[in-house]
């Protein structure tokens, strides 16, 4: 308590006791004691109050930054992937035939050290059909 012990308070008070005398030491004290007790609500008012505000401001942080996290990958998805045209379905399925005929003639050790054509880590739900429906005829051509 601000570094004054129990001798230096009782000092204070008889000093006090001494100026305001025995009558008027009672109504001081409990004047000083109003005026402490309203300090310390309005502190701790004040502490509460920031203390609401820092949270508001962190809950108005995050949501901004959650959705910003999911709206960066969409457009990177989107411009990779095009659909393919009529055409260009057409050239896949026949450029698969003649793979689908060679791998199916060729021996055992021939096909193990060919290299199979590299794919793309995360296919897209786009090309996912497209890839699908050119093996499907080469492998009802095959069958």
């Amino acid at each position: 308590m601000f570094g004054i012990g129990m001798p230096e308070l009782l000092i204070i008070f008889v000093i006090a006791l001494l100026v305001f005398g025995p009558k008027e030491l009672p109504k001081i004290g409990r004047t000083i004691g109003k005026a402490m007790a309203e300090f310390r609500r309005a502190s701790d008012d004040l502490r509460e109050g920031i203390q609401r505000e820092i949270e508001l401001a962190e809950r108005e942080d995050q949501p901004e930054a959650a959705p910003a996290s999911t709206e960066a990958p969409a457009p990177v998805a989107s411009a990779e992937v095009t659909p393919p045209t009529p055409e260009e379905e057409v050239g896949q399925i026949t450029a698969a035939e003649p793979e689908a005929t060679s791998v199916a003639s060729a021996s055992p050790e021939t096909a193990e050290t060919m290299a199979p054509p590299e794919t793309p880590s995360e296919p897209s739900p786009q090309a996912e059909p497209a890839a699908h429906a050119s093996a499907q005829p080469a492998e009802t051509r095959n069958a």
